[in-house]
């Protein structure tokens, strides 16, 4: 939960003007909605949320817990968004879990050519290898200049995860001190303006 409340700390800070907008929110790879129902949470009227996921479960469970948003099986490599749609674009732990660099770099494309000009596109991912998953593709530089993503920002977050589980850092002020640790940050928020 730690984990969680601080990306999604992050991302309200971050998202603040698009979150008090009025355009579409996204969020790629949505699993079963728990971004999109803090944010619905945070006071965003769930009639912008959009949520796409591969998996018809996944998104069976979100639309159950989030009434009122709009969730749909998709792919985050061919989203059916119009360009310049959306202010939000979200993508959380998405990329390191496609199978490809290529598919990586064409989601981050698809992100890109959907983001309304003043928006906010927000990456959630792994910054070092997971020595537990060898099949995680971690996101470089060289694929958001493929994408044509220009970070505005880029911040380090997230206490490695076995760590926090292992000393049952549930409480809040256990996290927070060794989240001020860079050294045992794993994962990085890059943020990235439409033009």
């Amino acid at each position: 939960m730690a984990i969680r409340d601080e990306l999604l700390a992050a991302v309200l800070e971050l998202g603040n003007p698009q979150l008090r907008g009025a355009g579409d929110i996204l969020d790629v790879g949505c699993g079963t909605g728990w971004l999109l129902r803090a944010l619905a949470d945070a006071g965003v009227a769930p009639a912008r949320l959009h949520g796409v996921d591969a998996q018809e479960s996944r998104v069976q469970a979100a639309r159950e817990a989030l009434p009122g948003a709009t969730i749909e099986v998709g792919d985050a490599r061919r989203l059916a968004f119009d360009e310049s749609s959306c202010e939000l674009v979200t993508m959380m732990t998405l990329l390191s879990s496609l199978p490809s660099r290529e598919g990586i770099r064409a989601a981050l494309a698809e992100g890109r050519r959907i983001l309304a000009p003043g928006g906010l596109l927000l990456v959630y991912e792994p910054r070092v290898p997971n020595p537990f998953n060898r099949n995680t593709l971690l996101l470089r530089n060289a694929d958001l200049e493929a994408a044509g993503i220009t970070p505005h920002s880029q911040i380090s977050l997230t206490v490695l995860p076995p760590l926090a589980r292992r000393l049952r850092l549930g409480r809040r002020s256990h996290y927070a001190r060794l989240a001020k640790l860079p050294p045992l940050r794993t994962h990085r928020l890059v943020s990235h303006r439409g033009g």
